[in-house]
């Protein structure tokens, strides 16, 4: 450096000993400090004795000298001030340079960046659980809708089995239903003689006529378009007109009681064929839903009631219709007249048979 200029030589001094914090140690043969300089004190290497051994006073340099192998590097050594320093070894004839060229800041920013990526770490497994409980959750809503669909399905298919579905549509829309019909025809049919084949035969055998009574009427009310409106014991009620009007109301139920009349004889109930009384009455109605928990569909009226009349007055395999019925039906349905017959309630009524 002596051949170089002043500020040149004044640069190279500064860059390294002010910038870079260099300090240095000379190690004689004997592998005691022979002088100390640079930036000692920042290392905290002030209280270093000059001709007292290295390894002596610096922990770090035990069994580090003599190096066979020079220049030798140290990276990243812990000095007692916790200052963090690189170390260079140079060998000077009999003597050895050790610089200490201060590593701190890279040290902090190498444990900062360890610190992030270890913070990294934890988001990215915190990002993962958040995804997998997200997963879970998604899963559980996906399954816990596709349950309530599967009960929504299941109740929309329990009202339509109770109510026509225009009046389930109504009633969902807090509608009250309450409907005058001026004309329907309204029917009633039970199976003959059941309370006493009943007696005779078990709980299973009765219930399974019974079902296969009322799974007729239900296909044929499909059939035709009328609609079940409920059973009583062995007694179904059906009606044709409503909710809907239609003017053919009184040939669509007179065909419905015959194909009921006919589905039933292929059964066989205590050993005798299924046999049913049917009676037929058209005219006006009320129809309407009642109850608040458990709904029920019903007509009220006096059509309803001689309808009713009507079918208890029929013989067994009888379909019997009012007069008003009859004057309803087309060319295609011959009745036989039956006599004026005295009904409870009622007094005298022309009635028809439809034929077998």
């Amino acid at each position: 450096m002596h051949g170089l200029p002043r500020e040149v030589r004044s640069w190279i001094y500064n860059f390294f000993y002010n910038e870079h914090s260099v300090a240095y140690l000379k190690i004689d043969a004997q592998l005691c400090i022979a002088a100390k300089g640079g930036s000692v004190k920042h290392y905290g290497l002030s209280s270093l004795r000059i001709g007292k051994p290295v390894a002596e006073q610096l922990e770090f340099m035990e069994g580090l000298l003599p190096c066979p192998e020079l220049p030798y590097h140290m990276a990243m050594v812990e000095l007692p001030s916790g200052r963090v320093a690189d170390l260079h070894l140079f060998a000077d004839n009999a003597c050895v340079w050790l610089l200490f060229l201060d590593a701190t800041a890279e040290r902090d920013n190498r444990q900062r960046l360890q610190q992030k990526a270890y913070e990294m770490t934890l988001l990215q497994e915190r990002e993962r659980q958040l995804n997998e409980k997200l997963q879970s959750t998604n899963e559980a809503l996906r399954q816990s809708q596709a349950g309530l669909s599967r009960e929504y399905q299941r109740a929309e298919s329990l009202l339509l089995n109770i109510l026509p579905a225009s009046i389930a549509e109504r009633l969902k829309a807090d509608e009250q239903i309450a409907d005058n019909h001026a004309e329907v025809s309204v029917l009633f049919a039970d199976i003959v003689g059941f309370t006493e084949r009943a007696r005779s035969v078990g709980a299973e055998t009765t219930l399974a006529i019974l079902n296969y009574f009322f799974k007729a009427a239900d296909l044929l009310s499909e059939r035709y378009g009328c609609e079940k409106i409920k059973t009583i014991g062995d007694c179904v009620m059906v009606v044709a007109g409503l909710p809907a009007a239609r003017s053919d109301h009184a040939e669509a139920l007179a065909h419905y009681a015959l194909e009921l009349r006919k589905a039933v004889k292929l059964e066989r109930f205590a050993g005798q064929p299924l046999r049913l009384r049917i009676g037929i009455h058209s005219g006006p109605i009320v129809a309407g839903v009642i109850g608040k928990k458990r709904f029920a569909y019903d007509l009220w009226g006096e059509t309803v009631n001689l309808a009713a009349r009507i079918q208890t007055s029929a013989e067994p395999d009888e379909i019997r219709i009012s007069d008003a019925t009859h004057k309803l039906l087309g060319p295609d349905l011959t009745c036989d007249p039956l006599a004026e017959t005295e009904l409870r309630g009622t007094g005298r009524v022309q009635m028809w048979r439809l034929p077998a």
